[in-house]
């Protein structure tokens, strides 16, 4: 081929392929690799999440979606989260200012995200048992969920009371009548004393 038929079908390919253009959430996305802040307006779909937490939502979302809208456009997105960008899709900030109100930080989020994942790969989550725990239950190929953020509040109130996170989410899987953490045993004869919460 000559460069002249080469030039010019570089410009028919970049005028007519655009991998966002009809993407609703593409107005949020900077190029790949960016991750710098964006210029919209602050506010712009954060509602009343506080801006220095945006970035960590953002990042932390990329590792435990609410919303997976397949690999191409996470490449996109991943773009523009890292580095402290905050350019994440509407549901992902939908989502976390209603975490937010809820009483989740970021860091809660990403914590409960982990022992959630580690539940379900051990076979501890059930639809049918946790389902109301849950707007959206997890979905395959990708484990996209969302959390019903009204529902997990005893969760961060057992944290606020120094439960450790792991024995929280035990009692929001299961119940309040959890096996006791363990028992001392004295060797001058007084009774066995259980330890639990």
């Amino acid at each position: 081929m000559n460069n002249r038929l080469c030039k010019s079908m570089d410009a028919r390919v970049r005028a007519c392929w655009d991998p966002v253009r009809n993407i609703p959430m593409s107005i949020y996305l900077v190029g790949p690799g960016d991750g710098g802040a964006d210029d919209l307006d602050p506010t712009d779909g954060w509602g009343d999440v506080p801006e220095a937490d945006r970035p960590l939502w953002s990042r932390y979302m990329l590792d435990h979606c609410p919303w997976f809208p397949g690999p191409t456009i996470m490449t996109l997105i991943a773009g523009g989260v890292v580095d402290g960008g905050t350019r994440a899709p509407q549901a992902w900030k939908e989502a976390a200012a209603e975490l937010h109100s809820a009483g989740f930080t970021p860091i809660h989020y990403f914590l409960l995200a982990e022992l959630l994942a580690g539940a379900r790969k051990q076979g501890d989550l059930d639809e049918a048992s946790h389902g109301h725990l849950f707007k959206q239950w997890f979905k395959e190929p990708f484990p996209v969920f969302q959390l019903e953020a009204e529902a997990w509040k005893p969760w961060l109130e057992r944290l606020e009371q120094a439960q450790s996170p792991s024995r929280a989410l035990e009692h929001m899987l299961h119940g309040p009548n959890l096996p006791p953490l363990g028992t001392v045993t004295y060797s001058a004869g007084e009774p066995t004393r259980v330890v639990s919460d």
